[in-house]
């Protein structure tokens, strides 16, 4: 009874329906509950409903308060990094100015015969020193930034009432931090290639014209065994990204198939990272490739930055793929 007492009393309606179709009332215990569930004035069941409804929405509102006051103070965070950025830039490109002035002035000094010659040499190492202290300080404010955005972007992620889509959101302006640089280092400890999940095709313009290997997965030239195997060796010689663009078509089967004609299991060897290993990519330097690809000329540092990078247009790429790769979904702003 008192149990049934304590569910009333905090809304529970005694008008609903069980699985088996029955009322509380019809399959109560005993008769005094029965009676007592019959007899329960409905209106108090409808105020401690209103009740409850006011404090749920209660709580939602403080806490969409307490999100919008989180993603406020995130943003804050960014404005006042940008801000220091740009005063370091400035202060930087003074210290650029400055010894340019003073190396000017100590050249003129050199060749009318000055006497004041080691003065101005003394001048050009203290704006010297000045300028390398000046860029340690724009870098940290740079990095402070790049930091910022970062937690505001997961912040953002976090809150996100969209579509469930597969992917971390990054802005089209952001991408050169998010996939090139890697601030926070998202992609390099989890372990996967990225995945660039694009329906604009800004994207593969933009890597296009970056230093990096590119491969359109549609076009047989490229996908020839020799220019896939050149394409992998080169990069993984120079340290820098083969970018492979499957555009809006679901072919990653095929495209497993192109680099086994390089070498049997090779698609698998470089999406687990085993291609980094000296002994696996110096199997794909042929005689003929001369000595610019003597082993010798493959240094750990380079190889180590070496990046495979999938591009894909479609919504909805095949789940094997996104289970493997580190998938990140382009997102094109309005102009401001």
């Amino acid at each position: 009874m008192e149990a049934c007492k304590l569910l009333l009393a905090h809304g529970a309606d005694p008008r609903l329906y069980g699985g088996d179709g029955a009322t509380p009332a019809q399959v109560a215990c005993n008769d005094a509950i029965k009676e007592f569930l019959e007899a329960w004035d409905i209106a108090d069941t409808e105020k401690a409903m209103k009740s409850l409804e006011a404090d749920n929405e209660k709580r939602a509102k403080a806490y969409k308060d307490l999100v919008t006051a989180e993603t406020n103070k995130l943003s804050d965070e960014v404005s006042e990094a940008t801000k220091e950025n740009g005063r370091w830039q400035r202060e930087l490109m003074k210290a650029h100015e400055e010894l340019n002035k003073r190396i000017y002035e100590h050249d003129v000094c050199v060749a009318t015969g000055n006497a004041q010659v080691e003065v101005t040499l003394q001048m050009v190492n203290d704006a010297e020193d000045h300028l390398e202290i000046t860029k340690m300080k724009a870098e940290a404010a740079q990095d402070r930034l790049r930091q910022a955005q970062l937690h505001l972007r997961e912040k953002q992620q976090e809150d996100a009432g969209e579509e469930n889509l597969a992917g971390v959101k990054v802005n089209f302006r952001e991408l050169d931090e998010v996939l090139i640089r890697d601030v926070g280092n998202k992609i390099k400890t989890s372990g996967r290639w990225p995945l660039i999940i694009d329906q604009s095709r800004q994207v593969a313009t933009f890597l296009r014209y970056r230093d990096t290997n590119y491969l359109n997965a549609l076009n047989p030239k490229n996908m020839e065994p020799e220019v896939v195997r050149l394409a992998l060796l080169g990069a993984l010689r120079f340290g820098k990204p083969v970018v492979l663009d499957m555009m809006s078509v679901d072919m990653w089967d095929n495209v497993s198939q192109q680099f086994d004609l390089v070498q049997k299991g090779l698609l698998a060897a470089i999406m687990d990272k085993s291609i980094l290993q000296e002994k696996l990519y110096l199997t794909l330097i042929h005689k003929e490739d001369g000595p610019e690809y003597d082993h010798n000329n493959f240094l750990a540092g380079r190889t180590d930055s070496f990046q495979f990078v999938l591009l894909t247009q479609l919504r909805h790429p095949s789940e094997d793929l996104i289970k493997i790769t580190y998938p990140l979904r382009v997102v094109i702003s309005p102009p401001p």
